[in-house]
């Protein structure tokens, strides 16, 4: 399996490996986002992750991780736990298997001189029949976020347990990407546009470089690269902002960007590839009257990417006030894709502690929902100090810039950067990233930000089918039946930010049996996704699902949520059993709790 910390790797579209989260998150939309878990097993214990299937934890964030809360982690339905260790001692060593490189515990906030210590592990736990991790002992007060990949049966996984070469080089501090440039030039920017360099054949910028003495302001300097020919350029940003320096100089020493003086020389480089395939035409925009000058380096070599298979390389810049209640903007992008960094800066009130909300493929429901802004960028309890790590860092240190107080702290814009090496967020059907301001979107503030993302502009989602659970019309349509449901009218949110639309809809209560239907698709296809409205009331909800009589997998939802009930939720079935049909017959058997209001078919397009 590819591993995108071999930063190559980046610009390859994998669509089928779906990215996902689970967290803490208050399930009111409240600010609450600690002590809350998926559901309650008989026993007491709490559980924060369960999933069945394939699939592989790509990372997991933890704060107010004591020795007084106790994880086991359950593989392959087995009941006798393969770990069992204290939240601590999770990223402090007590696990062999998860020791050492890209596991760490550390101090990353000020507040009140608490406790402000974080775990992030970074080590590969795959799994090829479910994987459950449960919590017993002090429950009350834990923070987390875990992101993983899942998988469709006929996905490979050899491999996913190891880390490349490529991972061990990003956590070791020593070490730095090192690049023979083949293009230098130094450039005198006046006011307006100045052409830097046109590349007229095809090939990949694998190294960006840009030097300038230390005193230079850069801060009116604005980065435009067209791939292509394009009209709209899809690099269009603040020049600083791509180095994660939207304050001016700031060491950085992550994976995909370093940032550092040599020789009174300030020297920026990002090292995330972009390919093209027939130009690159890069500009820079001098936004004020006064001359600048720079000195551009970069590494271009052969492109030996498959184009149809390759996203361009874009960056996405936004700035501007908050608006009350409505998550900040961080970007809306149609097509396909992956995400794979944000850059971000909050200034004025409590911007702290905002959720994020990723919504994937359409869906109503966000399938990355954080548990604050400073924990989406690995750290904890703002105010945060100055940290830099392979994959996320805070630029400055608000907390020292006045007067260690926290109220003084509010004087200075905070300004964050992830790069999503562990887990690029991917989407077949557009994607839209939101982020809270403040605890719940109440705060008037100045923000600003960038998304680094590989796109191509055509989406691999076509819906060809629609069935309403809760019309007769419909049920008939796609020849429904159930056995062992009963009515269900709910009305009620669904789980989405706060202001989040209430819903009523009609639909059914499963406790045993099978359910039967019918769905249009297109017989040209790389698979099918269905779409399910659900209530999260009931919880946890499985069903075995079986296409044209081949068992496919388990669709399981084992969140619960009474706050905002509604939720939607994907289950994927493979092209090996569905290429060249016109039609599927679904049939879904629940052993003993399931709910359905409606489903969305979608066929996903062949690249």
């Amino acid at each position: 399996m590819r591993d995108y910390f071999d930063l190559k790797n980046l610009p390859i579209l994998e669509p089928h490996r779906r990215t996902l989260q689970v967290s803490s998150f208050d399930r009111k939309a409240d600010n609450a986002d600690f002590g809350q878990f998926l559901y309650q097993n008989a026993d007491g214990s709490m559980v924060l992750f369960d999933e069945m299937g394939k699939g592989c934890i790509k990372s997991i964030w933890a704060t107010n991780a004591t020795e007084e809360t106790t994880l086991c982690f359950y593989f392959d339905g087995n009941t006798t736990p393969r770990y069992t260790t204290s939240l601590r001692g999770l990223f402090t060593g007590d696990v062999p298997e998860l020791t050492g490189t890209g596991n760490t515990f550390e101090e990353r906030g000020h507040y009140d001189e608490s406790d402000c210590r974080v775990g992030n592990c970074f080590i590969s736990i795959p799994y090829t029949n479910g994987l459950k991790i449960t919590a017993t002992g002090k429950l009350d007060n834990i923070y987390y976020h875990i992101m993983y990949e899942k998988y469709t049966d006929d996905v490979d996984m050899t491999d996913a347990d190891k880390q490349s070469d490529a991972y061990y080089q990003a956590f070791d501090e020593n070490a730095c990407i090192e690049s023979a440039y083949t293009f230098e030039k130094k450039l005198e920017l006046s006011s307006g546009y100045t052409n830097a360099c046109i590349l007229n054949q095809s090939g990949v910028i694998t190294a960006f470089t840009v030097r300038v003495p230390k005193d230079t302001d850069l801060s009116q300097i604005q980065l435009d690269i067209a791939w292509d020919g394009e009209l709209i350029s899809q690099v269009a940003a603040p020049l600083l902002y791509m180095f994660a320096q939207p304050f001016g100089f700031a060491e950085i020493r992550s994976h995909a960007v370093h940032v550092h003086m040599e020789n009174d020389e300030i020297v920026m480089s990002m090292y995330m590839p972009m390919p093209f395939w027939k130009e690159a035409n890069i500009t820079l925009v001098n936004l004020s009257e006064t001359p600048v000058e720079l000195t551009l380096q970069m590494t271009v070599e052969e492109n030996l990417y498959i184009e149809n298979e390759t996203g361009y390389f874009h960056a996405d810049f936004r700035k501007g006030l908050t608006e009350l209640f409505e998550d900040w903007l961080i970007g809306s992008f149609f097509g396909r894709g992956q995400i794979v960094g944000i850059i971000q800066t909050c200034h004025g009130g409590q911007y702290c502690e905002g959720n994020e909300h990723f919504y994937i493929n359409g869906a109503r429901t966000p399938q990355i929902n954080g548990t604050g802004t400073e924990d989406f960028y690995l750290g904890c309890y703002w105010p945060n100090m100055k940290y830099d790590s392979p994959c996320a860092g805070c630029i400055n240190d608000v907390y020292l810039m006045n007067d260690s107080t926290l109220k003084g702290s509010f004087k200075y814009p905070a300004g964050y950067y992830r790069f999503l090496h562990d887990m690029p967020i991917r989407f077949m059907d557009g994607i839209r990233l939101e982020i809270q301001h403040g605890a719940v979107g109440q705060t008037y503030s100045d923000y600003s930000s960038v998304c680094l993302s590989y796109r191509r502009p055509d989406s691999l989602f076509t819906q060809t089918d629609f069935l309403y659970v809760g019309s007769e019309a419909s049920r008939v349509q796609h020849s429904y039946t159930a056995e062992g449901a009963s009515p269900a009218s709910l009305t009620a949110k669904i789980e989405a930010q706060r202001k989040a639309p209430v819903l009523q809809k009609d639909g059914l209560l499963h406790s045993k049996g099978k359910i039967r239907f019918a769905v249009a698709i297109q017989p040209d296809n790389d698979g099918v996704c269905l779409r399910r409205l659900y209530d999260q009331t009931h919880s946890p909800q499985r069903g075995i699902v079986y296409a044209d009589g081949v068992r496919v997998g388990d669709w399981y939802t084992p969140g619960y949520n009474e706050a905002t009930a509604f939720a939607d939720h994907d289950f994927y079935i493979p092209a090996s059993i569905t290429a060249g049909k016109k039609t599927l017959q679904i049939e879904i058997d629940v052993p003993s709790k399931y709910s359905d209001f409606e489903y969305t078919v979608y066929t996903i397009r062949k690249v």
